[in-house]
């Protein structure tokens, strides 16, 4: 099935005011404020106080020590009456603690984890006795998440397990608005100066950075880091209509380079490389060495996250008020269609999913404390804050006040987000544009209306393996992805001949591709069942 972006973003912030940021009216009360059974006082509570293990976001870590002093959940704490217990396992050591923490069975009441990269899948972990299943308690207890997944079903099949069953409550990007923040993107001042216009084919490319190297010729028209990724100078493998792993093609798996036409997108790549107009260095880059090349003047082409700060480093502080990064429209070539090769374009469910353990007490009414994330009045004070606090509301729209934009500690305004709202943290709720529109203005999001043009119809979902898959997966698909990395950069560098190409698939049949493309097939298949 092709899937493309086809609304322009001011009819999608119309969808999102109408329906995800403020949910519509005709929700129930008990949607509304599936919390407030919990609040102090209420005859029949039982949850006084949860223990919570997550990682704390790294904005919120610049100004608080736990999320106790985050201004969501001291007001949680006064709508609830229930009191949080946090446990913040040290930045990057999330998994190590997570690991260590099911080892010891000291479990506490929640885990907000990335449970769809856990190994044998979530319903391992039900099976094993940590965790619960939450179907149950999300039908009774969970009104407005519910309400959520019945009117967005692809965010409802990322949600569930092959079975169809919730295991977890995440966090959730309904909007493609939240999701397309990464793409294409050139030095427009240098378009302008030669007289050029924004390329929409491999060949504009190829044309632009030509010319690109003639005013420039120390430079290297291109850079990015690494050859596969969001920032990888192999995107431009999608404008054959194929990735450098996995994709769909109407509903078959299969794996870009063993297709001919990989070969072909390699080629054109070798060639750039070989006149001189892709960095030398793309494969050693960070986004740190990457920007700097562009910020610097040696490059004015790379696949990145959106432009703003570029913008704000080169224009806002004066260092050269005509410099211009914008975004562009992902290249069309001999597929005839500009695909998208970034996930994160289609993954309306992110990582942070909040899970119920075994050890907790009452588990229908922590699922009710969640679910009030994803209600109206939820939405708005994890995403925003406190009203005449953190933001006001103006001609039905909400904006930052100068706590958040202009913040008298010198929080920048991610930080103070991270300070005072849940937004940008991970946390089981759904992200709203109205905050996203505010931090992506004015250079994110009109680098992102070119970039939601894209086909993302190739992207593979967010598969779950069984056990057995996940042996299978972890035995040769690292194995694969080494070889197959270390292979992308020679053809690119010219170090290994394209004539030795049939030598390169063979050596994949060889380590196991064609059955390692059967089990994601097999999974896909169940995928698409999901909720059904």
């Amino acid at each position: 099935m092709k899937k493309k972006f086809r609304y322009p973003l001011t009819t999608r912030a119309l969808s999102v005011i109408m329906s995800l940021s403020v949910l519509s009216a005709c929700t129930s009360p008990a949607a509304e404020h599936s919390a407030e059974g919990n609040r102090q006082g209420e005859a029949g509570q039982k949850l006084q106080s949860i223990k919570v293990f997550t990682e704390m976001g790294s904005w919120a870590a610049q100004s608080i020590k736990n999320y106790g002093e985050n201004l969501v959940f001291q007001e949680m704490e006064k709508k609830t009456g229930v009191k949080v217990d946090w446990i913040h396992p040290p930045a990057g050591q999330s998994k190590e603690q997570f690991n260590l923490m099911i080892a010891s069975n000291d479990l506490p009441d929640v885990i907000v984890y990335d449970w769809f990269s856990a190994p044998g899948g979530m319903k391992k972990y039900v099976d094993d006795g940590v965790i619960v299943d939450l179907t149950p308690y999300i039908s009774s207890k969970a009104p407005n998440f519910t309400k959520l997944m019945n009117e967005n079903p692809e965010a409802k099949k990322q949600s569930m397990d092959d079975e169809s069953k919730f295991y977890c409550m995440p966090m959730l990007r309904l909007q493609d608005s939240l999701r397309v923040t990464d793409g294409p993107q050139v030095r427009m001042d240098w378009l302008e100066q030669l007289n050029l216009k924004k390329p929409a084919t491999v060949d504009d490319w190829y044309s632009m950075l030509k010319a690109f190297k003639a005013q420039n010729p120390s430079g290297w028209p291109m850079t990015g880091q690494k050859f596969i990724g969001n920032n990888g100078i192999g995107n431009l493998v999608g404008a054959w209509g194929l990735s450098y792993d996995f994709y769909v093609d109407g509903g078959t798996i299969k794996y870009g380079p063993m297709n001919p036409k990989f070969k072909d997108a390699l080629a054109f790549i070798n060639k750039l490389f070989s006149e001189g107009l892709i960095d030398p260095d793309y494969m050693l880059n960070n986004r740190e060495k990457q920007d700097a090349k562009v910020t610097g003047g040696t490059s004015g082409a790379l696949f990145a996250v959106q432009p703003s700060n570029f913008m704000r480093t080169m224009v806002e502080s004066g260092r050269d008020p005509k410099f211009r990064v914008e975004g562009v429209s992902w290249p069309t070539g001999p597929a005839g269609k500009p695909y998208s090769l970034n996930s994160s374009y289609t993954y309306e469910v992110l990582a942070p999913c909040a899970a119920v353990t075994k050890k907790a007490k009452h588990p229908e009414e922590i699922v009710a404390w969640l679910d009030y994330a994803y209600g109206q009045e939820g939405n708005m004070l994890f995403n925003l804050g406190v009203e005449n606090m953190t933001y006001v509301m103006k001609d039905g729209k909400a904006e930052n006040t100068d706590l958040i934009n202009k913040n008298k500690d010198g929080l920048s305004s991610s930080a103070a987000l991270g300070k005072y709202t849940m937004a940008l943290n991970g946390w089981a709720m759904a992200q709203d544009v109205q905050y996203h529109r505010q931090l992506m203005m004015p250079y994110g999001y009109p680098a992102a209306d070119h970039w939601r043009t894209a086909d993302v119809s190739l992207i593979v979902p967010r598969l779950t393996f069984t056990a057995e898959e996940t042996q299978q997966v972890a035995r040769i698909k690292t194995d694969i992805d080494t070889y197959a990395q270390e292979m992308f950069d020679k053809f690119t560098t010219g170090k290994e001949p394209l004539d030795n190409y049939d030598k390169f698939t063979q050596r994949l049949k060889d380590m196991g591709i064609e059955q390692l493309t059967k089990t994601y097939q097999a999974a896909f298949d169940r995928y698409q069942k999901r909720g059904k």
